[in-house]
């Protein structure tokens, strides 16, 4: 599939967003995360930046050509997109570093400049696509698609980390359900108004609904949505096993859909 190491790029952004907001905002409300679990999540989520950077550039003809794509930055929102992540990726390095440095008057600060240029990219990367040439793309969803995996994979995936060294005082379980349901809701939506458009958004709507990945999505989308009310009515489920296993059922449930809204989407 062509547009598979697009797939993989916007996921790992998405993801690394919503884990880079979840980290900072618990950060500035609490002293319980040591440096060496602020370095840890960190380092990963820098990993994980290089990573989706690497696969983004797989899906261009020419890689080696791909900087000079920020010089649109008026007129494109590839460009801003590029611009903005990068600076973003920029940004969590600094942050990093004031972990090391144990800084954290400074890493608060950074961490507020670098929360709002992530959304930014994030909303760069949303209106890519919000083309009217392709009615399932353009509208809201694909915005509400793109920041709600932040919201799913993020918190999630900090808190894994911060079970696993007992540092996680909050029930992060509340933040992801609520999130699964809005999620939901955006879906239902969304077909609604695909079933309700034109006839290229009635066939995108029919070909996701006959694919196989779609009814996977909706099984590992209830596996997750179990195991995190187990997790908030129990505090002993509130562990890192639970919080993992939750995080790849609910990755691998975002690949499936983000490959479908690839793979389905029908043009004018």
């Amino acid at each position: 599939m062509h547009d598979l190491p697009l797939v993989i790029f916007t996921i790992l952004s998405q993801l690394i967003l919503g884990g880079f907001v979840t980290l900072w905002w618990l950060d500035r409300k609490n002293d319980n995360i040591s440096r060496k679990s602020g370095l840890l999540i960190t380092i990963s989520l820098l990993v994980i930046g290089g990573i989706s950077l690497l696969v983004s550039m797989l899906h261009l003809g020419q890689p080696l050509y791909a900087p000079r794509a920020i010089l649109n930055f008026k007129v494109s929102w590839l460009s801003r997109e590029i611009v903005f992540y990068g600076a973003f990726v920029g940004l969590i390095l600094l942050y990093t570093w004031f972990w090391f440095k144990e800084n954290r008057a400074k890493r608060t600060m950074i961490g507020w400049v670098a929360s709002i240029i992530g959304v930014i990219a994030i909303f760069s990367s949303a209106k890519i696509y919000m083309i009217p040439s392709y009615p399932a793309w353009n509208g809201v969803n694909t915005l509400f698609t793109f920041f709600l995996t932040s919201l799913l994979l993020g918190p999630i995936f900090v808190a894994a980390f911060l079970t696993l060294k007992g540092e996680l005082d909050v029930n992060i379980s509340v933040l992801s359900i609520c999130a699964l349901v809005f999620t939901a809701v955006v879906a239902v939506g969304y077909f609604s108004a695909l079933l309700a458009g034109l006839p290229e958004a009635v066939e995108t709507a029919r070909l996701t609904f006959q694919h196989g990945f779609f009814w996977a999505r909706i099984v590992t989308f209830t596996i997750a949505f179990g195991l995190l009310i187990l997790s908030y009515k129990n505090s002993n489920m509130r562990n890192v096993k639970v919080f993992s296993a939750a995080f790849i059922v609910l990755f691998v449930s975002e690949l499936l859909g983000r490959y479908l809204f690839y793979e389905t989407a029908i043009h004018l």
